[in-house]
């Protein structure tokens, strides 16, 4: 309707106050309408009245101008926000007993991801940008030789433990005393001592004086005051390193290396957590990290009001659910009590609505290869392996083998990595013409000539299934034949004997395995997979300058530099004129089930989930959990 006023008229004096009244009304409301209507129009500064009257029998109009005094329009004022309750996180642990949280000795998943979020690191990995930041370090120097590394420590970072409850309903953090570099000092050696062990001590070899205390079999007080770490004071740390190591940033970061008080295992000894930890009333359960536990049973995380760091996420509270029996956490998932949970093992249709708008692909730190014997008469002559290789169509293979729970490789350091490239941009990967060329420009000129050779797997139904997958690409493409390509499976351990430097006759000529990641760092699979020299060398690849490269690489502290020499690097090895010293094949994903209401999170490729960069919307959460 558009703003159209059409006053009536009257002929009866007892009418004008009536119809003065109405008109004036009926312009205020006009105007009104209009400025509800019209965005684009102003409230008007004066507006315009005619007055009827009627005087013997004769009707006058007067017209008058009435100025307005505006009114102030009160600015905007921001609806208060509703408190929803605390933000919460809930998270499931498919296990009968507590997880284990000791720094030095947690294997599992679940201890790593209560590690990560309870106890600080001197660095932090950051997930999104695959890059170290400062932690309790909040900045380091490297002398000019790149063997010693000097860190300043936080002053601000606290053992803390719970204290009273607030009125909020929260408990506060009570402070015991600064995290010191003499914390740090305690954990490395307590690390490098085999008692108690610690399973991936040896990465922690390049320091000084580790490897010794660790393969003594009773390391003395002197062993260990002789490993390469010092608090110079309470906020200086010093390592001395055995050689130059940018990869240490990444080392730095590791859930085995993060401080304990040390009065805390010198009260309850190694085992402290243990039963008489939760009935030693005298000693307290110190933490350090973005969250602290109510209570010794691990049900409930709350956020460290204490912790000084940003914060990218939300999560005020952590619960954890303990799914035992039959009752699994999917269950719970499914359920919407759980926000999130690991579909690895689970026997699901992933292709169904609700779980396929919800499930997220995690690239695992696995790259699963086929390793060159460069002994081989065949696999010495670079030509071939760039053509075995080529003929290699990945997508297929993991399309065949794992549907949507694999990605393709075509060089070698997997996602998730610092200095890694992003997948499938260096390398040549499944290239049939490529293949058939270069196999021709072999000494063999053609699959033909080539004689029968070795092509050994593990025992498992699935090596065996991707082994003959493999030889029917190498038929097709390079036109061998089935009586060339010996499959022959073993025992895994076997394989692994039979692939040593040293194994002789015993070694094939082509072989199926694996290279798990120890830290997430490029040198973690150039140096310690690959290096002539620096690594096992299981191929038996003379030394080239690749090689020097490597270890050109791992002397970089500039990120950029670094992630620039390993791309050439990567290209030099599986490009088109690459060595190729293996086969790149792909990376297993796992599976995991988000719900809606989770809305940012990165999830950890390598080590702990950080659960302080979660985002939760509790609206979206309660909306779906009251249905």
């Amino acid at each position: 309707m558009g703003c159209v006023s059409k006053p009536g008229s009257s002929h009866s004096s007892q009418a004008v106050s009536a119809l003065l009244i109405i008109t004036l009304a009926m312009m205020v409301l006009l105007a009104a309408g209009c400025r509800n209507n019209t965005t684009d129009i102003e409230e008007p500064a004066q507006i315009i009245v005619t007055e009827i009257y009627t005087v013997i029998g004769e009707e006058i109009a007067v017209t008058r101008i009435i100025e307005l005094t505006p009114t102030p329009t009160p600015p905007p004022t921001a609806a208060p926000v509703e408190k929803l309750g605390p933000v919460t996180l809930d998270i499931g642990f498919e296990r009968e007993t507590l997880p284990a949280i000791d720094p030095q000795q947690s294997v599992g998943q679940d201890g790593i991801d209560l590690i990560e979020n309870l106890f600080v690191g001197l660095t932090r990995y950051n997930h999104l940008t695959n890059r170290i930041e400062p932690a309790l370090a909040e900045s380091w120097e490297v002398s000019d030789n790149g063997r010693v590394w000097t860190f300043q420590l936080r002053d601000d970072i606290f053992w803390v433990k719970p204290g009273a409850r607030q009125p909020d309903g929260f408990y506060a953090a009570q402070p015991v005393r600064p995290v010191t570099a003499a914390d740090v000092v305690f954990a490395i050696r307590r690390a490098c001592n085999n008692k108690p062990y610690t399973p991936d001590a040896f990465t922690l070899f390049i320091i000084h004086g580790c490897e010794h205390a660790n393969t003594t079999p009773n390391a003395t007080d002197t062993d260990l005051e002789r490993i390469g770490v010092v608090a110079l004071n309470d906020t200086t740390l010093e390592f001395t390193l055995t050689k130059p190591a940018a990869y240490f940033l990444t080392l730095t970061s590791l859930w085995f290396t993060r401080p304990l008080p040390p009065e805390f295992i010198t009260t309850l000894g190694d085992e402290w957590q243990s039963t008489k930890w939760q009935t030693n009333n005298d000693a307290s359960f110190l933490t350090s990290g973005p969250f602290f536990p109510l209570g010794t049973d691990l049900q409930t995380l709350q956020q460290n009001p204490l912790w000084p760091l940003p914060r990218q996420g939300n999560v005020e509270l952590i619960n954890i659910y303990y799914a035992k029996g039959d009752k699994s956490t999917y269950d719970l998932w499914q359920a919407r009590q759980l926000d999130m949970v690991n579909a690895a093992n689970l026997d699901i249709d992933f292709t169904e609505e609700r779980i396929a708008t919800r499930l997220e692909m995690v690239p695992e730190q696995t790259v699963h290869y086929l390793g060159f014997n460069f002994d081989s008469g065949i696999f010495r002559e670079p030509e071939v392996r760039r053509a075995f290789a080529a003929a290699i169509d990945r997508q297929k293979l993991v399309e065949t083998l794992f549907e949507t729970r694999a990605m393709g490789m075509q060089h070698l350091i997997p996602p998730g990595v610092i200095a890694s490239s992003p997948v499938n941009q260096v390398g040549v990967g499944y290239s049939p013409d490529y293949a058939r060329q270069q196999l021709a420009a072999s000494g063999f000129g053609g699959c033909q000539l080539i004689p029968p050779f070795t092509f050994q797997v593990s025992a498992s139904d699935l090596s065996l299934q991707q082994a003959e997958l493999i030889r029917r690409m190498w038929i097709d493409e390079l036109g061998c034949t089935e009586a060339q390509i010996i499959i022959e499976q073993v025992q895994f351990g076997v394989l692994l004997a039979n692939t040593r430097r040293d194994a002789g006759a015993a070694r094939p000529d082509v072989w199926e395995l694996a290279w798990a990641s120890f830290y997430p760092d490029a040198n973690n699979w150039m140096g310690d997979l690959l290096h002539c020299e620096d690594s096992e060398n299981r191929h038996n690849r003379p030394c080239s300058e690749e090689d020097n490269l490597i270890r050109q690489a791992n002397s970089l502290l500039d990120a950029a530099e670094r992630t620039a020499v390993y791309r050439q690097l990567e290209n030099r090895l599986f490009g088109d004129a690459g060595l190729m010293p293996l086969v790149p094949l792909y990376i297993r994903n796992k599976p995991k089930l988000v719900q809606t209401w989770v809305t940012s999170y990165t999830p950890a490729v390598f080590g702990g989930e950080q659960y302080d960069t979660y985002q939760i919307d509790m609206r979206i959460k309660d909306l779906e959990r009251s249905r």
